[in-house]
């Protein structure tokens, strides 16, 4: 069985996080079933943007990077607490034990901004939100990367996007890296899902 870790910092997005949540799931029920999503925070109660709050699974301290095939992460907002990620070891050494490892890692929107920060990106094209001017896509190449315009790019097994738009597809994408290619082009189908994952 491949677990895939779904990273949920302070001030992560819905919307982002339940593309993985979907995509991972409807593999479970009607694909190759063999992708089973665990879910982690600082704490096991997540405040997300917009003030919801979520049940995280397990810990980030508690995560052996081991046991897991890929790692997949929201973006989120600064008003909410997001970034205050960067400054937890444990969160930082997930990303930097998956990225050690060779794993597949799929950052949504401003996710990027937390690998890069993380040290992840140095000298990789990546992509983060495209919007407010470019703002972003200037913190990101503070981390070192190599500025990508595209709204979804991929470099080695690391994944970046831009707005919350994309999440389904690089949800799709990280499938395809765990699963196979004609696995995530299935899910896509079932799911009635336009764009298929290596588009």
């Amino acid at each position: 069985m491949n677990q895939i870790l779904l990273l949920l910092p302070d001030g992560f997005e819905l919307l982002e996080a339940a593309a993985f949540t979907d995509v991972f799931g409807w593999n479970m029920v009607a694909g190759d079933h063999n992708t089973q999503l665990i879910t982690a925070g600082a704490q096991n109660i997540v405040k997300s943007s917009f003030g919801h709050c979520v049940t995280a699974e397990r810990r980030f301290a508690e995560i052996n990077c081991n046991d897991f095939s890929a790692l997949a992460l929201p973006g989120g907002f600064a008003r909410y607490g997001y970034y205050a990620a960067a400054d937890n070891a444990d969160f930082i050494r997930l990303l930097q034990n998956f990225a050690a490892a060779g794993k597949p890692i799929a950052a949504v929107c401003t996710g990027a901004i937390l690998l890069g920060r993380a040290g992840l990106l140095h000298q990789r094209r990546a992509t983060t939100y495209q919007g407010e001017g470019g703002r972003w896509l200037d913190q990101l190449a503070e981390s070192g990367a190599i500025i990508s315009r595209q709204l979804l790019c991929q470099d080695g097994a690391i994944i970046t996007s831009s707005g919350p738009a994309t999440a389904l597809p690089v949800a799709l994408r990280l499938l395809a890296a765990v699963a196979g290619e004609p696995v995530a082009a299935a899910i896509a189908d079932i799911m009635e899902y336009p764009i298929k994952p290596s588009s």
